[in-house]
C-alpha cells in the first residue's frame, strides 16, 4: 500500500492503486460472475432481496480471479473451475457478512452492511445462506478433493475468527499468535482458491501445493495491509468502517511490533489506552504513535517480504511452463504476479 500519514480530517486523498489486470481470464470471470448471480437468486422475494443485496458488497473478485488464473497457469479452465470461482466468492461474501457483525461495522463498499441495513440476527443467517449455497455449487463439481479442501478451508476460517475472538483484550500476543489467526480467517480462503484452481487446471503434488503456498502468502500479506489500513486508511477510499480493530481491542501486527520495540513505559501507556477501547476520534492519535515508532512500516515490510516470496515461486512455476512450451499459460502467470504486487500497493 501507499504508506500514508496517520488519518487527518483535511488529508488530501492519494490516487488509488489500480486493480490488477484480469485480461487473460476476462471471459471466464464474466461467466463465473453470471454463475454467482444465478446462484444467489431465490424464489422467496425477501430472501432474494437479502441475497441480491449481499452481491453488491463484493469487491475486487480476488478469490474467483485466483481460481481462474491458477487454473489457466496450471493447464486450462474448465466448467468446474467456473463453478468453484463462483463458490469461493459466495464463501468470501458470507464471511464478510459475519465479519461485519463481529466488528460492529456499519458500511462496506459505500453501502450499509447487512447487519446495519437489517439486524445482526438476519445477518448471521444471510451469511450462512451464502456459504451453504456455495457448497451447492461445489457438489456440482463431483470432485471429492474440491469438497474436502473447501470444507477444511471453511473450518480454518471459523477457527481463525474464534482464535481472534478469544484473543480480544489480550495485548501480549506474539507474531506466531497473529499468524495463526490470520492464517485461518484470511489466508485459508486465498490458499484454497489458488490450490483448487491449480488442481482443476491439472496440477498435482508439489506443483499444486506451490500454487496454494502462493495464495496463502498473499492472504497473510493482504491481512497485514488491511490491518495497516484500519489504522491509517481513508474510509472513503477503503469503502468500509475503519478503526474497528482498536475499538474491538484486537491486537494486530503493527501493535505487536510496537510492543516488541517500545520501552516498558511506552508499552504500559498504550496498553492502558487500548484496554479502555480506542474510539474513532482517538484512532488518529494511536496511529500517529505507531507510525512514529516505525511499527506500521515494519508490518508493511513483512507483507512485502511475503509478496516477494510469492513472486519468486510464481517465477519458478512460470519458467517450468515456458520450458514445457506452454506459452498460453504465460499471460496468466503475468497477471498473478500483478495481483501479488497489488496486494501491498493497494489503499482500499
Amino acid at each position: 500500500m501507499t504508506r500514508p500519514n496517520a488519518p487527518e480530517s483535511n488529508a488530501t486523498p492519494n490516487v488509488p492503486a489500480p486493480l490488477p489486470s484480469y485480461a487473460p481470464i476476462a471471459e471466464e470471470l464474466n461467466r463465473a460472475t453470471e454463475t454467482l448471480k444465478d446462484g444467489l437468486r431465490h424464489l422467496d422475494p425477501q430472501f432474494d432481496a437479502y441475497l441480491q443485496y449481499s452481491f453488491k458488497l463484493g469487491g475486487k473478485r480476488l478469490r474467483p480471479a485466483l481460481v481462474l488464473l491458477c487454473a489457466k497457469a496450471a493447464g486450462q479452465i474448465g466448467e468446474k473451475a467456473i463453478l468453484v470461482a463462483a463458490a469461493m466468492e459466495m464463501v468470501h461474501t458470507g464471511s464478510l457478512v459475519h465479519d461485519d457483525i463481529l466488528d460492529g461495522a456499519t458500511f462496506r463498499r459505500q453501502l450499509e452492511t447487512v447487519n446495519a441495513k437489517w439486524d445482526s440476527q438476519r445477518a448471521v443467517l444471510i451469511g450462512d445462506m451464502l456459504i451453504t449455497r456455495a457448497f451447492d455449487l461445489i457438489c456440482d463439481c463431483d470432485d471429492s478433493y474440491v469438497f474436502r479442501k473447501l470444507s477444511r478451508c471453511c473450518r480454518a476460517t471459523v477457527e481463525g475468527e474464534l482464535y481472534q475472538t478469544e484473543s480480544i483484550g489480550n495485548f501480549h500476543l506474539t507474531v506466531d499468535d497473529y499468524l495463526r489467526i490470520v492464517g485461518g480467517k484470511t489466508a485459508s480462503l486465498l490458499e484454497c482458491s489458488a490450490e483448487l484452481g491449480a488442481h482443476l487446471g491439472g496440477a498435482r503434488g508439489a506443483e499444486r501445493e506451490a500454487f496454494g503456498n502462493v495464495g496463502r502468502a498473499l492472504g497473510v500479506a493482504f491481512q497485514i495491509v488491511d490491518d495497516a489500513l484500519d489504522l491509517v486508511g481513508d474510509e472513503k477510499k477503503v469503502g468500509k468502517t475503519l478503526g474497528t480493530d482498536l475499538e474491538n481491542k484486537k491486537e494486530t501486527l503493527p501493535l505487536i511490533i510496537f510492543f516488541q520495540k517500545a520501552s516498558e513505559a511506552e508499552r504500559s501507556e498504550l496498553r492502558r489506552a487500548l484496554e479502555n477501547g480506542v474510539s474513532a476520534e482517538k484512532r488518529a492519535q494511536v496511529a500517529a504513535a505507531l507510525q512514529k515508532s516505525g511499527a506500521i512500516d515494519a508490518a508493511l515490510d513483512e507483507a512485502e517480504k511475503l509478496v516477494d516470496e510469492s513472486l519468486a515461486t510464481l517465477a519458478e512455476l512460470r519458467a517450468r511452463a515456458e520450458k514445457a512450451g506452454r506459452v498460453e499459460a504465460l499471460p496468466a502467470f503475468d497477471s498473478l504476479a500483478e495481483l501479488a504486487r497489488f496486494v501491498v500497493k493497494r489503499d482500499r
